[in-house]
């Protein structure tokens, strides 16, 4: 038995699927309610519709899309440190499209940073930190990047003691915490998820409260970017991991409807119908998001507007799936299928655990290159089962090598991809799905 939510601007829409693989639906219009507030009402309701003779009325799982309900500071102010052996040498170096363009910030050059092996070019301004941490005025929300530390975090770390030594921050972010190789777009990701972070804690807390009171013995879990979900603990953590989750999450929730873990869908709601691919019961990824505006170091579902390339570009004509109001499609697509229920409540309900490993590192030949992809399993698989998987239910549906662009070459990409949990083809069962007509 398991739950899945969705919170929208009119409201809040819980899923919840029996042993069966029947599923029972409720809605809370908004009208000013908190989201807590809304969660509470549901799982009492749904609680009662699933409570019959030989049934446990108390879910495993409870997952929230709670996309639409994060909400970025745009009133937060930033000082941004930028370690590098040297600041440009005039405004118009200055990283282009950055985080001051959204914000306010104040820039500051420190020297320092390492090479892409990890060396150090020049050592660390600690002096320089201290006194930017001293007038810093009060109580304010650094952001720390430095050239290298993807391979070498070290002066980003010491950097932020220092800063926490001498002045008393709100928070402090590092871009290394982010897996892309561009400093900007790391350093845009650090600023996004500093704005986000005191909201989504707040909205976490609630939601714990919320399901404590109503559903003891569950763990509770957000959808992420990639399809998947995590513990509520880690929105906390990475709120930008679950900013976008909204569309991978309807695919998701596509997929199961249909009963597939293998193939392509277009999700359509007679609005903004959107193409994406579900492999191993997962959707294909990329490694940056980039739904309006510069890009951000997300792994988030590959998905796309639909053209003629989608509909009529590949050997397999994909699957269609409508949902909202009932009706022929106009995208041409005989064979599709149409959700009767919320298909993004239903697809948290579905989606399963998901944990990452992006490491850059220094390999020197084949036999260390493997031993990184053994490293990086082991450590996916064991971040799994901490999260509450059952080690049996564990898939690696990717795990892989990748050169790294114009540095030297024994600098390499370790990625890895874990999920667990049931196949999606397989969780509605009994007649749940209505097959493609």
């Amino acid at each position: 038995m398991r739950i899945g939510m969705a919170a929208t601007a009119n409201g809040t829409t819980g899923i919840l699927i029996d042993d069966r693989g029947k599923i029972h639906e409720e809605r809370v219009e908004q009208r000013g309610a908190e989201l807590s507030e809304m969660v509470s009402d549901i799982l009492r309701r749904l609680k009662r519709r699933a409570a019959s003779p030989g049934t446990n009325p108390i879910p495993q799982a409870i997952t929230i899309d709670v996309s639409d309900a994060l909400t970025p500071n745009r009133s937060a102010s930033f000082i941004v440190v930028r370690i590098a052996p040297r600041p440009p040498v005039d405004a118009g170096h200055e990283l282009s499209d950055s985080a001051e363009n959204r914000y306010r910030t104040r820039i500051v050059h420190v020297s320092g940073g390492h090479t892409i092996l990890g060396d150090e070019l020049v050592p660390l301004d600690t002096a320089a930190l201290i006194r930017i941490a001293r007038s810093a005025g009060r109580a304010p929300n650094y952001v720390i990047s430095g050239v290298g530390s993807l391979v070498n975090p070290s002066h980003e770390q010491t950097a932020g003691r220092i800063l926490l030594e001498h002045s008393e921050p709100a928070s402090i972010e590092f871009s290394h915490r982010f897996s892309s190789s561009a400093i900007a777009v790391r350093e845009r990701t650090a600023v996004l998820n500093s704005a986000l972070t005191p909201g989504a804690a707040a909205l976490g807390t609630s939601l714990v409260l919320a399901v404590e009171a109503a559903a003891p013995l569950s763990r509770l879990y957000v959808t992420t970017n990639d399809g998947g979900s995590t513990t509520i603990a880690q929105l906390s953590e990475a709120p930008i991991h679950a900013l976008h989750a909204g569309r991978s999450t309807e695919l998701i929730g596509a997929a199961a409807l249909c009963g597939i873990d293998d193939g392509a869908l277009i999700v359509d709601d007679g609005t903004a119908p959107f193409f994406g691919e579900i492999i191993d019961g997962v959707p294909t990824v990329v490694p940056t998001h980039r739904a309006s505006g510069p890009a951000v170091s997300t792994q988030a579902a590959n998905v796309r507007g639909v053209t003629d390339i989608e509909l009529h570009g590949g050997a397999d004509r994909p699957l269609l799936v409508t949902h909202g109001a009932d009706g022929p499609s106009p995208l041409g697509l005989s064979a599709h299928s149409h959700a009767d229920h919320s298909l993004r409540a239903l697809g948290a309900a579905c989606a399963p655990l998901s944990e990452w490993a992006n490491r850059v590192v220094d390999v020197s030949n084949a036999t260390e290159m493997e031993q990184a992809l053994a490293n990086a399993r082991a450590r996916v698989e064991a971040r799994l089962v901490s999260l509450g998987a059952v080690p049996a239910s564990i898939r690696i549906p990717e795990s892989r090598v990748i050169a790294t662009a114009y540095q030297h070459p024994r600098v390499v990409t370790v990625r890895v991809r874990g999920i667990a949990g049931e196949s999606t083809g397989s969780i509605l069962t009994g007649g749940a799905a209505r097959a493609p007509r």
